[in-house]
């Protein structure tokens, strides 16, 4: 039998059922659920940042200057280094700039963080600090208005300043090393300032990828190098490259700041060991005397706060970091007395601060152990909730809260019980003038929510739903700022503690209410761009990814399909900064789903990428390394990728692949059908194959890139002349499904389409007889 014969179907065939491509095994059976090791272009994993020789760091050559994006009209960035000296905003932005600068909470020593915060808790609009964020790690010119305010209270160290200085004169680049929160990013920044630079500019790289320095072509431009990630791992031949660049930097009239940690840079540190600075801090106590005498309004008791015992204990041998997060929380405290018409003496004020450096933990306990009576913690946890609102707004709420969580209070009888004045009271919190229930107490709010989240963990999920039905039903005015005041403490409590309960089910059940839907992505960007736990939070997504679908929202083995579509929508918005790792994970959500509505936002997903400027290529490059990957699972997900793209069309319906390269397809759209055609036919095969044929249908011009790409397709690759008959089957098998034969049938357009197509697709096999190309002989 020749193989002719082999694939030739019966006149009366039909088309046979596609399977859908199965899911992989559970995430739990999946050992890897980290971003793992890649294939070419991917990099390594993501503790080792970089490659070796030229392209230790090596990432996309910069782009040119005239594609490099304005920064006028542009968000600004939020504080690159919120534990520098220098991040605080300018209060006469007021509640717009919010507290861009606030150093997280926990103070662990951080160098960044990607949330604000607000002395009345008005929340955060976490969606603009996510686009500032993103700008800013994409390489986006740094406003001048947002450096003036980093460097509102730097303190110059003259030494650090003619050092540095002098190393950017003699080589071009310099190395700034030191622990985390001393400032390393915000020295980095007033270096460049001082130097009269035209620019100042991020340089614009992805985890596990390197950065090629000459590429980076802008000229008169400051550059950034930011490796504080302490996990960063530097290969031999990193420094060499940073003494190679000088030439190139010199002729673009160009400098090059590395910022990194001590540990990183041992690694290299005798290749460049003259490039290097190891950054002083300056005291801990000149850094808090700083930030209290520099702020607008002037600080009340300012030489009480700068002498108290109680605060200048914690900064003796403090990094500057702690430093600035002991002033922020002392201006809050001062900004809410302000506010009320019964202002607290200084001692009581200066026990706020104390237990809000301590997030309150032990008063609540104390509070906790002395009210045993759920209604009133429940008006607590409300209030906290709803800080601002008006008191019949969350009396009310409290007793929803409490169904929520199975508490359903008892109805109290004519004016049994407390009231709302004495509940308040209860709690500590202020009823105003204008009947809105305030606590003012720095941070106490949000350190209520994060103890019920620590204290009961198996009432998370209930909590949550009814946040999002608060957030739903209130007025927007309320709804709007709850969600986004959630949203920025379940960033800083996964950042703080490290764990994805809270990130995951406030994701998932604000996912599943319309409203609330890109509070979600919101969320979700946030954790993952935050240089603490975004690596942690970046892994985390792909083990979601990788799960099975499940409708339960509470199923932590599998993953909510209503969360996998919210995380394509955040990944949608990550792509810009981190392409790969946002094509690996929409990848991974493609490959493990049943269901339309994720691959739907899969696919929008991976359009939103395609769109942007400048991304085209990294996703072609990327999704080429994987086509031919040795491991399996990047070969799955490239080729569900390229599927996606491949099935979508231009308003005129062409396939969106042949649009951008013309009448002639390319290698990678040859090297990704390829990659399609050498796994079993598939419902996404097939859809893609129709909309090419359909395409081929509608405009003849589009014909012949059609014809000519499945014919070369089935050749194993563009060098390799060797004629794949599996790759033939499946294409012949595609081509009766798209028009199937029937006993009898007349010839239409599409028996003709479909026939040439198989017809072409016999040429070009080198064993076929000629004589099978025409109308077979009888015997």
């Amino acid at each position: 039998m020749t193989l002719y014969e082999q694939i030739t179907p019966d006149a009366a065939s039909t088309p046979p059922a596609l399977p859908d491509e199965p899911s992989p095994a559970p995430a739990a059976e999946q050992p890897c659920a980290r971003e793992e090791a890649t294939p070419p272009l991917e990099g390594a994993s993501m503790a080792s940042h970089a490659t070796n020789d030229t392209h230790l760091l090596q990432q996309n050559p910069a782009e040119p200057r005239n594609d490099t994006p304005s920064a006028q009209g542009t968000p600004e960035p939020p504080p690159p280094d919120s534990h520098d000296q220098s991040c605080a905003p300018d209060d006469s932005e007021g509640k717009k700039a919010g507290d861009e600068a606030a150093a997280d909470a926990d103070g662990h020593g951080t160098d960044a963080a990607v949330v604000q915060t607000v002395p009345h808790n008005q929340g955060t609009v976490i969606g603009v600090q996510n686009i500032s964020e993103i700008h800013r790690l994409r390489g986006t010119p740094l406003p001048k208005k947002w450096l003036n305010r980093q460097l509102q209270f730097y303190i110059p160290r003259d030494d650090t300043t003619k050092a540095i200085d002098t190393l950017l004169d003699a080589h071009r680049v310099a190395v700034i090393h030191a622990e985390a929160g001393t400032g390393r990013y915000t020295t980095a920044l007033h270096t460049l300032t001082s130097k009269n630079v035209k620019t100042i500019r991020q340089v614009r790289r992805e985890p596990n990828e390197g950065v090629d320095l000459e590429g980076l072509q802008d000229e008169d431009t400051g550059w950034i190098l930011d490796l504080r990630d302490e996990e960063e791992t530097l290969r031999t031949g990193f420094g060499l490259h940073l003494k190679e660049v000088e030439n190139h930097l010199r002729t673009t009239r160009s400098f090059l700041v590395v910022v990194t940690h001590p540990d990183t840079w041992t690694r290299v540190a005798n290749e460049a060991a003259e490039l290097a600075h190891p950054l002083t801090p300056p005291p801990a106590l000149e850094v808090f005397r700083q930030r209290l005498t520099r702020r607008e309004p002037y600080i009340d008791d300012l030489n009480n706060w700068l002498s108290e015992e109680k605060i200048t204990k914690h900064l003796s041998h403090a990094v500057p970091a702690e430093a600035v997060r002991w002033a922020d929380i002392i201006e809050a405290a001062v900004t809410l007395n302000r506010s009320t018409t019964d202002p607290k003496p200084f001692d009581k004020l200066l026990e706020f601060v104390v237990q809000s450096a301590q997030n309150w933990r032990r008063e609540l306990c104390k509070w906790h152990t002395a009210n045993v009576d759920s209604a009133h913690r429940n008006y607590l946890l409300a209030a906290a909730v709803l800080d601002g609102a008006p008191v019949e707004t969350v009396y009310e709420a409290h007793s929803t809260l409490g169904t929520a969580l199975d508490d359903t209070p008892q109805p109290t009888k004519g004016q049994q019980g407390p009231g709302i004045i004495q509940l308040t009271n209860i709690i500590g919190a202020d009823l105003e003038a204008d009947d809105r229930i305030r606590f003012l107490m720095p941070g106490y709010a949000e350190a209520v929510v994060d103890y019920f989240w620590v204290d009961r963990p198996h009432h998370v999920a209930a909590f949550t739903r009814w946040t999002a039905e608060q957030a739903a039903t209130l007025p927007r005015d309320l709804g709007i700022p709850l969600a986004d005041r959630v949203t920025q403490w379940a960033t800083r409590y996964t950042l703080t503690k490290q764990s994805f309960t809270i990130l995951r089910t406030i994701a998932t059940h604000w996912a599943d209410t319309q409203r609330f839907r890109s509070h979600a992505q919101d969320l979700l960007v946030a954790a993952a761009i935050d240089p603490t736990a975004g690596k942690r939070t970046r892994e985390q997504y792909l083990a979601w990814a990788k799960a099975p679908d499940t409708a339960d929202l509470t199923d932590r083995k599998h993953t909510p399909t209503i969360l996998k579509e919210a995380l394509a929508g955040a990944l949608a918005q990550l792509g810009s900064v981190y392409p790969k790792i946002a094509l690996k994970r929409l990848s991974e959500l493609a490959a493990n789903t049943t269901k339309s509505t994720v691959t739907e936002a899969v696919g929008n997903a991976l359009m939103e990428l395609w769109d942007q400027q400048g991304l085209q290529e990294t996703i072609r490059t990327t999704l080429t390394s994987w086509f031919n990957a040795s491991q399996q699972h990047y070969t799955d997900a490239a080729r569900r990728a390229f599927l996606h793209l491949a099935d979508r069309t231009t308003p005129g319906g062409a396939p969106v692949l042949l649009a951008e390269e013309g009448t002639k397809p390319s290698p990678w759209i040859l090297s990704g059908w390829r990659c399609v055609l050498d796994y079993k036919l598939s419902r996404n095969t097939q859809d893609a194959f129709n909309t090419w044929l359909d395409a081929a249908l509608a405009d003849p011009d589009l014909r012949p890139a059609v014809l000519k790409t499945f014919t070369e397709a089935v050749f194993r690759s563009e060098d390799d002349r060797t004629y794949l008959a599996t790759r033939f089957l499946l294409l012949n098998q595609a081509a009766y499904c798209w028009e199937p034969a029937h006993a009898g049938q007349q010839p239409t357009e599409r028996t003709h389409l479909r026939d040439t197509l198989v017809t072409a697709l016999l040429k070009a096999d080198p064993t076929t007889p000629a004589h099978l190309h025409h109308a077979p002989t009888t015997a």
